[in-house]
């Protein structure tokens, strides 16, 4: 007899889980920092990995007690002048600092904007790149719209429920993504991290994670717990493509203007690579 393994349970991103969500924030950047890298000495003897709640106050420039109730979730709304303090003894990128500040943020009066829709102009977009793979997803990782290229170098949106359109989705709980990614669980992690850098500081979307919670495996718990959070970017693709073999593509996130924060995603190739003539073949004109 084979034993069920418990389904972990979903993380919760409501206003009244900010203390608890800026507390793990707060301890786990604390942890990645080594005194030598913040320039403090490090003491003979010394055992902890990480810095001391009173070593970041002092950079910070605020009280060991108050950086102590923030860590542990008893100061909801700190000022934007102790968020920057923060963010700059923490050593915190521009998504990070980005995202210290939401979390920490009042919740704002007005209602949730409804379903995310693709812009005219991002579908005409989508339509004039035929040979690059190019897609249009939310920031909570749902793909919106895609070109031929895109299906298929990654898979086939199309054939897929609409709720299951979702990059997250895909990368952690679909058999075929491990196949397709060369880097499998650094792309599975990625996407765990753009979704808690989506959700910050605001309810909402508490379905789609608790699916993740239930089938996306140890890794998504592990993966949310890191309290990591990227927004658009760059960088490269490594895939085992089923028809052409391995792969690697450059992609670049371009953010659009207007509240819903899509993203346009492009994938390109240099002009002498065996990938641009793989692409041109299949859809060049």
């Amino acid at each position: 007899m084979t034993a069920q393994r418990t389904p972990a349970s979903p993380p919760t991103t409501g206003s009244s889980s900010r203390p608890t969500e800026l507390a793990g924030f707060l301890r786990t950047r604390r942890a990645r920092l080594t005194p030598e890298c913040v320039g403090l000495p490090r003491t003979p003897g010394r055992r902890l990995a990480g810095l001391r709640r009173s070593e970041v106050a002092a950079l910070a420039g605020i009280s060991p007690e108050y950086y102590t109730r923030l860590e542990q979730g008893r100061q909801r709304h700190p000022s934007p002048e102790v968020l920057d303090a923060l963010a700059t003894a923490l050593r915190l990128d521009a998504d990070g600092r980005g995202h210290l500040h939401r979390i920490t943020a009042r919740p704002a009066p007005s209602a949730p904007p409804g379903p995310p829709e693709a812009p005219r102009t991002a579908l005409d977009l989508l339509r004039a790149l035929p040979v690059w793979p190019a897609y249009l997803v939310s920031p909570m990782r749902s793909v919106l719209a895609w070109n031929d290229a895109a299906a298929w170098l990654l898979t086939d949106f199309g054939a897929l429920p609409p709720h299951r359109r979702n990059l997250a989705w895909f990368a952690l709980c679909d058999p075929r993504a491990r196949e397709l990614y060369a880097d499998w669980e650094a792309v599975a992690r990625g996407n765990v991290h753009r979704l808690r850098n989506a959700l910050a500081g605001r309810a909402g979307e508490e379905p789609l994670l608790a699916e993740l919670a239930a089938h996306g495996g140890r890794l998504f718990t592990d993966a949310w717990n890191e309290h990591e959070v990227r927004g658009p970017n760059t960088g490269h693709k490594r895939l085992n493509h089923p028809e052409a073999g391995p792969l690697t593509l450059a992609y670049t996130g371009y953010l659009l203007p207007g509240p819903q924060r899509l993203e346009l995603v492009v994938m390109t190739a240099p002009e002498d690579s065996p990938e641009h003539a793989v692409l041109h073949r299949h859809f060049g004109a």
